[in-house]
């Protein structure tokens, strides 16, 4: 047993000070078997689950669950920090001051003379710098070396068009995109219509029709991941509410009482709007 009282803070210093603690003495000898078990890449996975549940809280505008939700990521942040000064790799200290050093010097036109008048402004100065004074370019034989591969594959694509349009490589409106989407759905259709169906050609097809989805989703300045993680929830909610009718009016869930489903998913869809 670890004898720690545990005390509400009264400031950001301090609060921060006793999460790093307690996650301290969870990964110490006399402490939690489980917490000292995780590894990095474990905890990394929480860290995209919560803040997925923070999204979901934020969305549903419920503060007291958004602290939970934040309070949870700190959590998972911290914990890896913790991981990594036990292998001697970085402090959170370290860490700390090299995003502080950072903000400073990518914000110029805040604690400097340069001069930005709007937000665009500001990131061509933010990517002037990362290229420029912190030598952070693509390497030579890879133009997309910056990306990521390990990101969801949604974010990839939208950081490719990201990369391709800081050289000038995209539609100047929405109009082309929404037309390019037309295109890869014409595409995928000949496709699926053909007699013989080539599987690695659908799979192309549809990796094109994927991406060309996100390029809209970048020119409207939505996230693609989080506008699928909202219609997931709302076919949950949908179709949980579909099974709780259709049992309470005897309908069998399945295919042979197919329409006497669709009959109620669309109640549910209208009472949804």
């Amino acid at each position: 047993m670890i004898d720690y009282q545990h005390k509400d803070a009264t400031s950001v210093p301090e609060a921060i000070e006793n999460l790093y603690t307690i996650l301290t003495l969870l990964r110490s000898p006399e402490g939690c078997p489980w917490d000292r078990e995780q590894s990095a890449e474990d905890v990394s996975r929480a860290l995209i689950d919560e803040t997925y549940e923070y999204i979901d809280a934020l969305h549903e505008k419920h503060n007291t669950a958004c602290a939970e939700e934040i309070g949870d990521i700190l959590l998972n942040a911290f914990m890896i920090c913790r991981i990594h000064e036990e292998q001697r790799d970085f402090t959170p200290v370290e860490a700390i001051n090299t995003v502080c050093a950072k903000l400073v010097r990518r914000h110029p036109h805040v604690f400097s003379t340069a001069i930005a008048e709007d937000s665009s402004a500001v990131l061509d100065l933010w990517n002037s710098i990362k290229e420029d004074v912190e030598g952070k370019r693509a390497h030579s034989e890879d133009f997309f070396s910056r990306v990521p591969k390990s990101l969801p594959k949604l974010e990839e694509s939208w950081e490719i068009q990201k990369q391709m349009r800081k050289v000038g490589f995209d539609w100047p409106d929405i109009t082309g995109v929404l037309d390019k989407v037309a295109e890869e759905h014409r595409e995928l259709v000949e496709a699926v219509e053909q007699e013989q169906r080539n599987r690695d050609h659908l799979e192309e097809e549809l990796g094109d029709l994927l991406f060309s989805i996100v390029n809209v989703a970048r020119h409207l300045k939505l996230s693609p991941s989080i506008a699928l993680h909202k219609c997931n929830k709302k076919v949950r909610n949908r179709f949980n509410e579909v099974v709780k009718r259709s049992e309470k009016q005897g309908i069998p869930l399945d295919a042979e009482h197919a329409d006497a489903l669709n009959k109620i998913w669309n109640e549910v869809k209208i009472e949804d709007h």
